[in-house]
């Protein structure tokens, strides 16, 4: 497979650490986060006794975690989403359990809530967390939009974003002037956002999206316009049924584990879309992103495109950030020059991602 050539397209990854700068929590703190906000709230606007007194429950006897007792939340030493998702998905894939904790649907006879039970729960936490953090207006997804529409390299751009958040969905679809966010998916309401002009913007949610709901009966998916759907389904579970099958709608949301299950038909497009993409491409940058050892996929992804193309794209790290140090800056830099086989072609910048919002000609 050769490199099919384009007019000089720029595909800009988005990290946790660009979610971050507009006030998204790291993937470290999300528990952290949601406990500490659940716990803030007064007790008449806590709707979600019965699923919080499940997820108390599963923290207490998987990592002696005593929600219910504790204050000082900061001071708690949290696993991983990663690691804790990783543990139930093994067990969930492989059809074993833990003592009392079933994985089977058919089993009548557990003392507490299914793997599989908790295992959504966490996925409606990480949403709830994301949403009630990025309440706010952002600001830098925006003003890097906008900083290159100015500067005529729009047309030019594609986004990958590895983060469930809505933060680029929204600002891509706000801006004017004949641009239409295009997801590379087929939406049973595209009216609802979509409004057929001259010029379009890729967008690539790899890992999902908090704006995304997937009927698993008639297999199509809704999006809900500037609107995190997906939280719906803790609050207000009516409006999340298929209006063709009347069957409950699942969020598409790939946690970050090793294990990630990419075998929805929706993402599978996504995916090969992206590919085809990056195959045009001749310059990647990566904002926000340390290249983690979980994301295999996003390697095989990349090494595909390297191995497959007749010229390595340029490659552009833009992860600076205020609590960087030389160890951690070291560790980044050697994970990406470890892995691209052409080294000279790997450019690693003091830019944060505030700084390349502000100005991406700088690159």
């Amino acid at each position: 497979m050769r490199r099919i050539l384009n007019n000089d397209i720029t595909i800009i990854f988005l990290g946790a650490g660009a979610s971050q700068a507009d006030g998204a929590p790291l993937q470290n703190d999300l528990f952290r986060e949601y406990f500490k906000y659940n716990k803030s709230l007064p007790e008449i606007n806590r709707m979600r006794s019965e699923w919080d007194s499940e997820l108390n429950m599963f923290f207490k006897m998987f990592y002696g975690i005593d929600i219910e007792q504790t204050s000082d939340f900061d001071n708690v030493c949290f696993p991983t989403f990663e690691e804790v998702l990783g543990v139930l998905e093994i067990a969930i894939s492989q059809e074993e359990s833990f003592k009392n904790w079933d994985t089977s649907s058919l089993a009548n006879n557990y003392k507490n809530p299914r793997l599989p039970h908790i295992h959504s729960l966490l996925i409606l936490l990480i949403a709830e967390i994301i949403a009630h953090k990025l309440e706010g207006d952002s600001h830098y997804h925006p003003l890097l939009v906008n900083n290159l529409k100015k500067r005529d390299l729009l047309e030019k751009t594609s986004f990958i974003s590895l983060n469930y958040d809505i933060l680029i969905d929204n600002t891509l679809m706000e801006v004017q002037d004949a641009f239409d966010l295009d997801y590379t998916v087929d939406f049973v309401n595209p009216e609802e956002f979509y409004k057929p002009r001259e010029k379009r913007v890729k967008l690539f949610k790899l890992h999902g999206s908090l704006n995304w709901l997937y009927c698993p009966t008639c297999r199509s998916l809704r999006i809900t316009p500037k609107e995190k759907g997906v939280c719906k389904l803790k609050y207000k579970i009516d409006d999340c049924v298929c209006d063709e099958c009347n069957t409950l709608a699942i969020p598409i949301i790939i946690p970050p584990t090793y294990f990630k299950a990419l075998s929805n038909l929706y993402l599978r497009q996504i995916w090969n879309n992206a590919e085809i993409e990056l195959m045009k491409c001749n310059k990647i940058v990566f904002c926000g992103y340390s290249f983690p050892d979980a994301d295999i996929h996003i390697r095989y992804l990349l090494k595909r495109i390297e191995v497959n193309m007749e010229n390595t794209p340029e490659i552009f790290i833009v992860n600076n950030h205020s609590k960087n140090n030389d160890q951690r800056i070291n560790i980044e830099r050697e994970r990406y020059m470890r892995f691209f086989k052409d080294k000279q072609r790997v450019n690693f910048t003091e830019l944060t991602f505030q700084q390349y919002a502000e100005n991406p000609s700088l690159i």
